[in-house]
C-alpha cells in the first residue's frame, strides 16, 4: 500500500496551494428549500466557459426542459453522477453546483490537473426539472423515474439510462434526498447522511462490484464522521428491482447511494450540502491515490441502519390533561408539513402517548407541570395583519385559531394560522389542529402553533 500512501502525499501538497477548501466553497443562491432549473442554469453556463469542461444538452424532459450533462477529464476510471430524480430533493443539485464551482476556480487549476487524465467525470445535475418546477417526486407525468429502470417509459428515464449506456461508468453516485425523521441508529443522532450500496438481486448477494462499492462508502464514511459525528446512517439494501441504483448495481456499476436528511437548525439542509460536496472531492482524490482499496466491507457493515421516524419536529413529554373522565399524561408529537420541504396543510398532531422511549425531538419540552389547553376563537370582523408581535398578542389573550371572514387575515409572522373548526377538543386528539396551549396555574405559558412552541413569557 506504500504507493497509496505516496500518491495521497502528493494529492496533499498539491491540495495545500488551494486558496479555496471544498468546505468554503459555496455558490450563492441556493440556500433555499427549492431549486430549479432556472436557478442553476448560469452556474452550468458560467462553469461551461472553462476549457476542461464539456457541456451537452443530453435531452429534454417531458415538459421540454433541458436535461444537460457536464464531462470533465479524459481520464480511464469513470465516475459518474446525477441529481434530482426527485424534484423535490434539492441538496445534492446545490452541492454539484458548489463542487463545479471548486474545479473550474483557477486557483485549483493545479489540482484538476492533478487527476484530469486518470478520472473521466460525468454530472447529470437535475434529471427531473419538471418535478423541479413544482417541487414534487414525480415527473410530470406522476411517475416516479426512480422505479422506471427497467420500463424506461419515461424520456427522463431513457436519457439517464441512455448516459449510463454510453458512459459505461466505474463508478455511479446516486444523489437523493431523505425525510428528516430518520435516526443514525435506534436512538441516535439525525441521519444527515445516509448510504448504500444497492443489491443486484433479491438474494442481496455481493460480487466483486458491490463489494467495492462498499469498500469505497467505508471509505468516505470516515470523512462524514469527521465533519459530522453520529449523524451517518445506512439504507437498508432490500432489493428494489425497478430502481436505477439496483439497476446500475446489475450492470456491474459500483454504485453509491447518498441521501441528505436533516440537520438541527437548518431548514434548508445546508449542512448536508456541505458534507456532499466534500465527498465529492473526497471521490476524486480517493480514485487517484487509490486509497480507498484500504477500507474493509466491514467498516461499512458497520455502519448503522437508518431508524425510521427516529425524529420528530416537536415533542411535548409527559403533558397532563384534564379530562371529565379522569386526568391522565401523555407524550405529543408533531411534525412538520411535508416529509422534506415542508409542504401542504398547517402541521396536525401526529401521534399520542408513549413517544419519549423510542423518539426525540428536534425541538422538545418536559411538560411534567403543564397542562393542555385548548384555545379560543378570534372573530375577524376586520381586517388583521399578524405581525410576530401582534399575534403573540393574540395568543397571551388564549386565543389559538381564528374564525369569521378567513379573507380579512394577512399573516406576515413565521408562525401558522389555524381555523376554527370542530376538529378543535378539549382533550389533545390524533390528527387535530396543533393550536393549543400549555397552562401552568390556570395561566397559559406557551403556546404551539404547528412545531412552533411559543414562550409567552418572554
Amino acid at each position: 500500500m506504500r504507493q497509496y500512501a505516496l500518491a495521497a502525499a502528493i494529492l496533499a501538497l498539491s491540495n495545500s496551494a488551494l486558496a479555496n477548501t471544498i468546505e468554503d466553497t459555496v455558490v450563492n443562491g441556493l440556500n433555499k428549500p427549492a431549486i430549479y432549473y432556472t436557478d442553476i442554469e448560469p452556474h452550468l453556463k458560467k462553469v461551461a466557459k472553462h476549457p476542461s469542461v464539456k457541456l451537452e444538452q443530453i435531452g429534454t424532459s417531458f415538459q421540454g426542459q433541458a436535461l444537460n450533462s457536464l464531462k470533465i477529464g479524459t481520464g480511464p476510471i469513470k465516475v459518474m453522477m446525477w441529481s434530482q430524480m426527485h424534484g423535490d430533493e434539492n441538496t445534492a443539485t446545490a452541492a454539484l453546483m458548489d463542487f463545479l464551482s471548486f474545479i473550474t476556480a483557477d486557483e485549483n487549476a493545479q489540482w484538476l490537473k492533478s487527476w484530469r487524465q486518470k478520472i473521466s467525470l460525468l454530472i447529470i445535475p437535475m434529471v427531473n426539472p419538471d418535478g423541479a418546477a413544482v417541487q414534487t417526486r414525480y415527473n410530470a407525468q406522476g411517475i416516479d423515474l426512480n422505479r422506471d429502470a427497467k420500463a424506461l417509459r419515461t424520456k427522463e428515464g431513457q436519457i439517464l439510462m441512455a448516459a449510463a449506456n454510453q458512459f459505461k461508468p466505474d463508478f455511479g453516485f446516486n444523489l437523493h434526498d431523505q425525510n428528516a425523521y430518520y435516526g443514525a441508529g435506534k436512538k441516535g443522532k439525525q441521519a444527515t447522511i445516509s448510504v448504500l450500496a444497492p443489491a443486484y438481486n433479491e438474494a442481496r448477494e455481493v460480487n466483486k462490484s458491490r463489494g467495492e462499492a462498499m469498500q469505497f462508502i467505508a471509505h468516505l464514511a470516515k470523512t462524514v464522521e469527521t465533519i459530522i459525528p453520529g449523524h451517518l446512517g445506512k439504507y437498508n439494501d432490500s432489493y428494489s428491482y425497478r430502481s436505477f441504483g439496483d439497476t446500475f448495481s446489475e450492470k456491474g456499476i459500483r454504485t453509491i447511494l447518498i441521501e441528505s436528511g436533516a440537520y438541527p437548525n437548518d431548514p434548508n439542509r445546508q449542512i448536508a450540502r456541505k458534507v456532499n460536496r466534500v465527498l465529492y472531492k473526497k471521490t476524486i482524490d480517493s480514485l487517484t491515490s487509490g486509497e480507498w482499496k484500504d477500507a474493509r466491507i466491514s467498516q461499512y457493515h458497520a455502519i448503522p441502519f437508518n431508524a425510521k421516524d427516529n425524529w420528530v419536529d416537536l415533542l411535548i413529554d409527559d403533558i397532563i390533561v384534564n379530562s371529565e373522565l379522569g386526568d391522565y399524561q401523555i407524550d405529543i408529537a408533531i411534525n412538520n408539513k411535508g416529509p422534506i420541504n415542508n409542504k401542504g396543510p398547517s402541521p396536525v398532531i401526529k401521534e399520542l402517548g408513549d413517544i419519549s422511549s423510542i423518539r426525540q425531538g428536534y425541538t422538545s419540552l418536559d411538560a411534567s407541570s403543564l397542562s393542555f389547553k385548548a384555545g379560543n376563537s378570534f372573530v375577524l370582523n376586520k381586517s388583521l395583519t399578524l405581525t410576530e408581535r401582534s399575534y403573540k398578542n393574540i395568543l397571551k389573550q388564549g386565543y389559538s385559531c381564528f374564525s369569521g371572514d378567513m379573507n380579512k387575515l394577512k399573516n406576515t409572522s413565521k408562525w401558522p394560522v389555524y381555523a376554527c373548526k370542530s376538529i378543535f377538543t378539549s382533550i389533545p386528539s390524533l390528527h387535530a389542529p396543533a393550536a393549543f396551549f400549555l397552562q401552568a396555574d390556570g395561566i397559559n405559558k406557551y403556546a404551539i402553533l404547528g412545531t412552533e412552541l411559543i414562550n409567552l413569557e418572554s
